[in-house]
């Protein structure tokens, strides 16, 4: 390969210099990357993958216990990965650019004032593809201490990660706070204090598929169904695949006329490079 030449003059967004605000820069890098492999996938198309879900999400409480002693938790949410042009995304891995892992649930529990609730992935959030996107997962956090301060970075929240030759955009992330009660959507960056008994939720988004949905094998449609990844609903409606949920099989029939159907409205050019669709903070929080 040729060597690629990055110009970055001071003063700009990739080369910041005093006095700008350089605070959670690590989600700029990351967004580099999905900028650079959005330009890669012109050229090179057979090996750049879809967008990742714009970086690792970055969950911080802190204050002091009962006893005024200080204490602070600190957790990274690993991660999806757009769809490859041989396979699908990864789920649950750092981003490329970083090295980290989330963090146990037992050692969290063991170490912090802290109780995870859930964690599990969401369905129906990976972006469609022939190759799906890393599915994501949610992670539910409640405080258990009198109170605390809670600050969030999160990303990809008004802009979808972008999927690759006909692959479908992943669905953005989202915070909520009490989520089994007024669950009252906040925005992707914040500070705040929380209370004794505050649960956070935080859904990281799903990664870009890679290729038209309707070019995935069936059988792997199953699979995410079967595995809860996606549901019956969306199998059909955006992989054209009608499953059985008693038997646990792929109609074949109905999913030869469906996929008929779906392809008829499918534009005769070939589709563009990136489809990456604006999100409102309200549908992006749904």
């Amino acid at each position: 390969f040729r060597v690629i030449k990055v110009i970055a003059p001071p003063g700009t967004i990739a080369n910041m210099v005093l006095p700008a605000a350089c605070a959670a820069r690590g989600l700029t890098g990351f967004r580099m990357g999905d900028c650079m492999f959005g330009v890669l996938a012109m050229m090179l198309p057979e090996r750049v993958c879809a967008a990742s879900d714009g970086g690792n999400t970055g969950v911080s409480i802190g204050g002091y216990d009962d006893e005024r002693k200080p204490f602070i938790y600190v957790d990274f949410s690993c991660g999806t990965h757009g769809g490859r042009p041989w396979a699908d995304g990864w789920q649950g891995n750092s981003n490329m650019f970083a090295n980290m892992a989330s963090q146990s649930i037992e050692v969290i529990e063991t170490e912090q004032p802290m109780q995870i609730l859930s964690y599990e992935f969401v369905p129906d959030r990976a972006g469609p593809g022939k190759f799906r996107g890393g599915a994501p997962y949610r992670r539910d956090y409640k405080f258990l201490e009198r109170e605390a301060v809670l600050q969030v970075r999160s990303d990809r929240r008004k802009f979808r990660p972008y999927g690759l030759y006909g692959g479908y955009p992943g669905k953005a992330s989202a915070n909520f706070m009490n989520p089994q009660a007024e669950n009252e959507p906040l925005e992707s960056k914040l500070t705040m204090n929380i209370l004794k008994g505050t649960v956070f939720r935080h859904e990281l988004a799903g990664g870009g598929g890679w290729g038209d949905p309707l070019d995935r094998d069936p059988d792997k449609v199953l699979k995410d169904v079967r595995n809860e990844l996606v549901s019956p609903a969306l199998a059909f409606g955006d992989y054209g695949v009608r499953i059985d949920t008693e038997r646990w099989t792929v109609d074949q029939a109905a999913t030869e006329a469906q996929r008929k159907e779906l392809r008829k409205h499918r534009p005769k050019e070939a589709p563009n490079v990136l489809w990456q669709e604006p999100t409102q903070d309200l549908e992006a929080a749904g």
